[in-house]
């Protein structure tokens, strides 16, 4: 064993840098000639080897179907995805830098399940770190959200042609002329913020309040996720620069509308539902439009849900730990790939029942009992009226709808499908070849069941069967 040093070799730990090395030097030269080690010890793993360790588990190795269960995209669009983000993806400052594909990946995994975990083939990859798919949420996020991007893919309709071809598309389907899209808010959760709390407290949990306009298709035309969850159906339509397109649509004469929930306020640019219509109510031109009116409704409820059950990080349960304007980015960023998959016809993965009540839930808590009192507006009550009498004018003939007839017995049916029995003749005599070819007319015919109402046999009065022969 080494000999202790001196007092004078001996230094504090407030002395010098370079005084510790040379100590830990002669400490460790001394010590190796003469301890062993117990038995050999792994060499840690370079980070060229983790950065390697994705290219063995490559998530486009999967089948079809794994893949689009964990990445909710094909690979052809995963591809495709990657290759429009590469050029507006946000530098990282990493020594270490991961492709833009494991990033993209990384990212929709994320959107699609709401956790941080990521496996692929059923195998943990060492390299997916929960650091780094939160970097690659941001980076990625951050990439979605650029002009270019979200124009492309969420376009309300500006041109004649455009909004025509909408109009007529809502028409075939529902039967309500000129209708422009469907809109209705939902509240995503987030963090609490720092700033502005009572605007993102909603009458439960802290949130964004987004506000979806979508067509018949399904198809997201807008959305607005920069408000708070205290905001109300009707300011975040008013001050939103869609009102004012519709507004302007109105004066120059072009009549287009949009159709919303009970929580909005009836106005001449949207159409909302009339109130104490039930489905007990008689028939009546209001209770016609009331029908129309929730059928063409519930494209946007089934648009909002498609959105939360493809991309489970916009649910109740989700995004706590982001803060508003990732969260307001995030929103974005699913609704572009909402319409992607939407474009190419790609199948939505359903919620469970717990996710769908839960969301319901949370929902309803947070916007709160629908308004009793509004602020009605004259010119939009006058045209919803217009509507009501045009929709009841045009409505397609319904199928009778009166009470159901009696059952009748058994026996009276049976009777109802053969002919009825013939005349009474006063012959007498008839050819035997004639009474044979009668006798043998049509068996199947003859009844099983005599009617109470079947003629008796009397004197020169045949019976009510025409091959009983006369005598």
């Amino acid at each position: 064993m080494a000999e202790k040093p001196t007092e004078e070799g001996y230094i504090s730990v407030v002395d010098e840098e370079p005084e510790i090395f040379e100590l830990l030097k002669w400490d460790s030269s001394h010590t190796q000639k003469h301890v062993q080690p117990p038995g050999p010890i792994e060499k840690p793993k370079s980070p060229e080897k983790r950065v390697s360790r994705p290219s063995e588990c490559d998530p486009f190795d999967l089948n079809d179907s794994s893949f689009m269960e964990i990445y909710r995209l094909s690979k052809d669009l995963a591809r495709d995805l990657c290759e429009e983000l590469r050029p507006v993806m946000p530098d990282s400052t990493k020594s270490i830098e991961f492709s833009v594909e494991s990033k993209v990946l990384a990212a929709l995994s994320f959107y699609a399940t709401g956790k941080y975990q990521k496996t692929i083939g059923g195998k943990s990859d060492p390299s997916i770190t929960q650091y780094f798919v939160g970097t690659a949420v941001l980076q990625v996020t951050e990439a979605m959200n650029h002009p270019s991007i979200v124009k492309k893919y969420i376009h309300f309709p500006h041109l004649r042609e455009e909004r025509d071809i909408i109009k007529a598309k809502f028409y075939m389907k529902y039967g309500i002329p000129n209708v422009l899209g469907c809109v209705e808010c939902t509240h995503v959760p987030m963090a609490r913020p720092e700033d502005d709390q009572k605007s993102h407290f909603n009458k439960s949990y802290h949130s964004k309040k987004v506000q979806v306009i979508c067509d018949s298709n399904l198809t997201i035309l807008s959305v607005d996720a920069t408000a708070g969850g205290s905001y109300t159906h009707d300011n975040l339509l008013y001050r939103h620069a869609v009102r004012v397109d519709l507004d302007c649509l109105h004066v120059s004469g072009e009549p287009c509308w949009l159709i919303g929930g009970p929580h909005y306020t009836q106005k001449s640019y949207i159409m909302t539902p009339i109130p104490k219509i039930t489905k007990k109510s008689p028939v009546s031109p209001e209770k016609y439009y009331s029908n129309m009116h929730n059928q063409t409704y519930s494209a946007v409820v089934e648009c909002i849900k498609q959105l939360k059950s493809r991309w489970k990080c916009l649910q109740a349960n989700c995004n706590k730990q982001f803060d508003p304007k990732t969260v307001s980015m995030m929103i974005v960023a699913c609704c572009v790939l909402h319409n992607i998959c939407n474009l190419r016809g790609l199948p939505v993965i359903p919620m469970t029942q717990t996710e769908e009540r839960l969301e319901a839930m949370k929902q309803k808590v947070a916007n709160g009992p629908i308004p009793r009192k509004q602020v009605e507006d004259a010119n939009g009550i006058h045209a919803r009226a217009r509507l009501v009498e045009r929709l009841w004018n045009e409505r397609r003939v319904l199928p009778d709808c009166s009470a159901p007839k009696k059952r009748m017995a058994k026996k009276d049916r049976i009777l109802e499908n053969y002919p009825p029995p013939p005349q009474p003749q006063q012959q007498t005599q008839h050819h035997p070849q004639q009474m044979h070819q009668t006798h043998h007319e049509d068996l199947s015919k003859r009844p099983r069941i005599i009617s109470m109402t079947t003629p008796t046999y009397s004197i020169g009065v045949p019976p009510g069967w025409g091959h009983y022969p006369q005598h």
